[in-house]
């Protein structure tokens, strides 16, 4: 009997995980389908009953027009919508293949004409449209984009780096090196589904608190100048993500991404060296799965991804951050260390005497610090 109750009550704690975020991503604003409607002779209709239909799920919005004939319908999620305006003593107009992007309004004017409501007028939408709404700067990375463009180790939000104004530094430095139009390499704002994802120290567009991979992500905005009031909070890049959503439709994949140090060349300097130096090792393994579907048609659906990591490999002195100037320089460890003893020495007097005369890693100090270098 307890056992019963105790599956009833994780019973009742799942289905209202799924209520909460049924109403969580209802909440989410991610774009807007704004326009006017108005007749033949341009007088506008109000009243009109608009109805916004999501092609991939069959989710519909309704909204009336109002006495200056426009009408909007916000919180929609990324995808194709086929608009539908009906009035009485007009015929029906139907726009189709809409597509609505994360972060971008979408403007669908309709214009009625005279006749019976059986009668449908359908209009097929272009893809490029102007933006008239806003003046912001922004890209659209679409899923073929991120699906079909090479990304060393599957994160999507590689591509950033590929925008206009954005500038990739080296290694060897704090910060995410990822420079907009001159802004600090930490001014960035990441948000995933309109929810804060950044990380609180070191703000990295490329790299935030959510493992993201080419799977789980159905497209994001870039904006890099010109950000609208909801994405005024920082000066470098502002990155919307929506995530994917089931549908009404089964779908899903298995992969496993490989790379192992036996298909690699060694290195020109360690081929030069004598002995020859061995190649660097690097054993990369990427597996894992996506599906999604629905749980109730036209309503309700469900979408799930996993990636599992295993990653093995080499990396020179020079790259792990130890050493002189940030590890721009790389140090040599002092027999202390090697001996497993692990000490740092702060003295001002001692680090004010240094000099790259007097200071040479080849000299241990009798301290016994892991490395030297002058300050």
């Amino acid at each position: 009997m307890k056992t019963a109750k105790i599956v009833q009550a994780i019973a009742l704690a799942f289905v209202g995980v799924l209520l909460v975020t049924s109403v969580s991503a209802a909440q989410v604003s991610t774009s807007n389908i704004t326009g006017t409607v108005t007749d033949k002779q341009g007088l506008v209709v109000a009243g009109a009953k608009v109805v916004a239909k999501n092609e991939a799920t069959g989710v519909t919005y309704e909204t009336n027009t109002t006495s200056a004939g426009e009408y909007a319908i916000s919180s929609l999620p990324p995808g194709s919508y086929t608009v539908t305006v009906t009035q009485s003593g007009f015929r029906t107009f139907s726009g189709v293949h809409n597509v609505l992007t994360v972060g971008q309004p979408l403007v669908v004017n309709a214009q009625l004409e005279l006749g019976q409501m059986s009668e449908v007028v359908q209009v097929e939408s272009s893809y490029a449209r102007v933006e008239t709404t806003n003046a912001t700067i922004s890209d659209l990375v679409t899923h073929r984009e991120v699906v079909d463009l090479p990304l060393n180790g599957r994160n999507p939000l590689n591509l950033i780096t590929l925008e206009p104004g954005v500038v990739q530094r080296t290694n060897g430095g704090a910060g995410s090196g990822t420079h907009v139009f001159g802004s600090r390499d930490r001014a960035h704002n990441v948000t995933i589904d309109g929810i804060d994802a950044n990380e609180s120290t070191v703000p990295n567009p490329q790299s935030n608190i959510q493992r993201l991979n080419p799977d789980n992500v159905q497209e994001y905005r870039v904006v890099t100048l010109n950000p609208t009031a909801e994405l005024g909070r920082n000066s470098g890049a502002n990155v919307s993500i929506a995530t994917k959503s089931g549908t009404n439709n089964i779908h899903g994949d298995v992969y496993y991404f490989n790379r192992n140090t036996a298909y690699n060349a060694n290195e020109w300097f360690s081929n030069s060296s004598t002995p020859p130096l061995p190649k660097p090792d690097l054993k990369l393994n990427q597996w894992g799965f996506d599906i999604g579907g629905p749980i109730k048609k036209d309503k309700t659906f469900w979408f799930g991804s996993y990636q599992g990591n295993r990653i093995l490999q080499t990396e020179p002195v020079s790259a792990t951050g130890v050493g002189c100037c940030q590890g721009s320089i790389p140090a040599v460890y002092t027999p202390q260390t090697r001996s497993g003893l692990f000490r740092f020495v702060a003295a001002p007097s001692l680090r004010t005497a240094w000099t790259p005369t007097t200071c040479s890693p080849m000299t241990p100090p009798a301290s016994g610090e892991i490395a030297r270098c002058w300050a």
